[in-house]
């Protein structure tokens, strides 16, 4: 059986096709194929555009990846250094300190063989000042006498004044047992002696109670003597003499301590110098003292891992704190 060409709707049998119509379809054809190529190539380009920003993003990320090998490496260099020159400063710490040590240890030894050693000598002023006011004060005339009791009043002083140096040296190089105080009590205790030292005067305590921690039981108490006895002294000369011991809060200690007076206060400009050992904000004629007992009490606290400061202005009292570190406070 023969297959025919399909001839055209509306035409006889037989009849041929038309040329035109061929043409025309031909032309539809390569119009069709000329726009499919057209396509292919937008499409090719479209490709060509992706790949060359693909390898453009595959070099980019290259070169952030070797730039930040590069930073890791000088990180781990500089890091290395750091490292060392770390190793290098903890030696050096060390042998500061070490060597800190050494001089702090024969500083106090220094200290405490002088002191000890003038006793000797300043005995024997004293003793002689007071025989010369004894068995020749008939003889001497008024300036005679005033320089005999100035020898003598100054030899007390000297002697007062060897005690604290050694009471300085010594707290430094004594060995802490620390243990339960009852600060409240200690301080009821101070109170009652210099009451009974001078039963004259008429000042007021007010002794918070329950104030305990864990101390060496024989320095802290050179704390509070210290503190007491300077608030006793500083409000001498106030009819209403008042002085409170407590407890109150600071934020890096669990126990923190007071004693406040309504005595002469001190300049709080010069408040940093209240602890510097013969540092003296008062005239001695005013009050007596050698400036050294601060200087103890801040010694001791900061052995108890603690931090001593004071509040105050003239002429309206004082107020000194203490703290004890959290390992040795109840």
């Amino acid at each position: 059986m023969r297959m025919g060409v399909a001839r055209p709707a509306g035409t006889a049998p037989g009849y041929p096709p038309d040329r035109a119509d061929h043409a025309r379809a031909t032309l539809s054809l390569l119009e069709d194929f000329v726009e499919e190529k057209q396509q292919l190539k937008d499409t090719q380009l479209a490709v060509l555009n992706i790949l060359e920003d693909a390898t453009a993003d595959r070099l980019r990320a290259e070169a952030a990846v070797k730039a930040t090998l590069s930073i890791l490496e000088e990180l781990g260099a500089a890091q290395a250094e750091i490292g060392a020159l770390n190793a290098e400063l903890e030696v050096r710490v060390d042998q500061r300190t070490a060597e800190l040590m050494v001089a702090n240890k024969n500083l106090e030894a220094f200290t405490y063989s002088v002191a000890h050693d003038l006793r000797s000598p300043l005995r024997a002023l004293s003793g002689y000042s007071e025989a010369l006011a004894e068995d020749y004060g008939d003889r001497l005339d008024d300036t005679g006498r005033w320089y005999a009791d100035r020898i003598q009043a100054a030899t007390e002083r000297m002697g007062k004044l060897i005690d604290d140096l050694l009471l300085l040296a010594q707290v430094s190089r004594t060995d802490m047992n620390t243990e339960p105080v009852d600060l409240s009590a200690e301080v009821t205790a101070i109170t009652a002696e210099l009451h009974a030292r001078e039963p004259g005067r008429a000042v007021r305590f007010a002794i918070h109670d329950g104030v305990r921690v864990i101390a060496d039981r024989s320095l802290i108490r050179t704390v509070l003597q210290n503190l007491v006895e300077n608030a006793w002294k500083f409000t001498a000369k106030r009819q209403d003499a008042t002085i409170e011991f407590g407890g109150t809060v600071a934020e890096d200690a669990r126990v923190c301590c007071y004693v406040r007076d309504n005595g002469a206060g001190f300049d709080p400009e010069f408040s940093s110098k209240l602890f510097q050992p013969f540092q003296r904000l008062h005239a001695v004629t005013d009050f007596p003292g050698t400036g050294i007992g601060l200087a103890s009490v801040q010694r001791i606290v900061e052995r108890h891992g603690g931090r001593v400061w004071a509040e105050g202005a003239v002429g309206q009292g004082a107020t000194f704190y203490f703290t004890l570190s959290p390992a040795q406070a109840r």
